[in-house]
């Protein structure tokens, strides 16, 4: 996509290298291989299906994907995210890399098989501008597609967050200190987050932001709103696994 895209204000900020820098070095590529494989089979695809993923951040779900021999689309609008995609992806044809917003998704309908949309990559606008984002994946969606979405459980988070500190420090490769707060807001129901580096030479970097939080039922009403009609919910990668409140992960399959 080119030309200027819609204005997010400080979202912006938010993925440039700085997410790179403080999250690269925990990424972990068995759970994102689970996690990309999971998807695709409570999509029910078979190798070959033409996939949007969607932010695709930088590219760790679409690699895994276009590995398992899919045709896939990874889709974002950070610029910095998207180049290290590209430098992962290297000369291959596939993945497919387009820069986008995906309140605006610059594609035609009907293009895909599956759209996955993981790793809580919804809930930064307002509930609205979520419903509008779903409805564009359902719009680029061919019929009897599916959309997985994982994302945090409200329920979940907060029986986790009583049991684990809500802030922590961790040293990253360069020398540098991370340290990663989050704060929630019950009756908002947000979740607000701070990632603060401070380099060896003593420059702090600081990102905030703030994460919409929805429960189980709240999420079926913003699907079946943007068009869905068939609507489930999961506490794992495996059908089986219906969703519980101790599962503060929650994955949905709508079509």
């Amino acid at each position: 996509m080119t030309g200027r895209l819609p204005d997010m204000g400080d979202w912006d900020l938010v993925f440039d290298g700085t997410y790179l820098r403080t999250y690269l070095p925990f990424t972990d590529d068995e759970r994102t291989r689970a996690e990309a494989l999971g998807a695709a089979a409570l999509a029910g695809l078979e190798p070959g299906a033409e996939i949007l993923d969607c932010p695709c951040g930088f590219g760790r779900h679409t690699l895994v994907l276009t590995e398992a021999g899919h045709r896939v689309t990874g889709l974002d609008r950070s610029e910095t995210l998207l180049d290290e995609a590209e430098r992962r992806r290297g000369e291959a044809e596939w993945p497919r890399l387009v820069r986008g917003d995906y309140r605006e998704l610059p594609l035609a309908g009907e293009s895909f098989d599956a759209v996955f949309c993981l790793f809580s990559a919804l809930g930064y606008l307002e509930r609205d501008e979520d419903v509008g984002v779903l409805r564009e994946f359902r719009r680029v969606l061919r019929s009897g597609g599916a959309l997985i979405v994982e994302t945090l459980h409200r329920d979940g988070l907060a029986r986790y967050s009583r049991a684990n500190p809500q802030r922590a420090w961790d040293r990253l490769p360069d020398g540098s200190l991370f340290l990663h707060e989050h704060l929630t807001d019950w009756l908002a129901g947000t979740m607000t987050a701070l990632h603060l580096v401070v380099t060896p030479d003593g420059e702090r970097i600081e990102r905030r932001y703030v994460h919409n939080v929805y429960s189980v039922k709240e999420w079926a009403g913003m699907l079946r709103e943007a068009g869905f009609e068939d609507v489930q919910a999961f506490g794992g990668w495996n059908e089986a696994k219906p969703v519980t409140p101790e599962d503060w992960r929650l994955i949905l399959r709508a079509r």
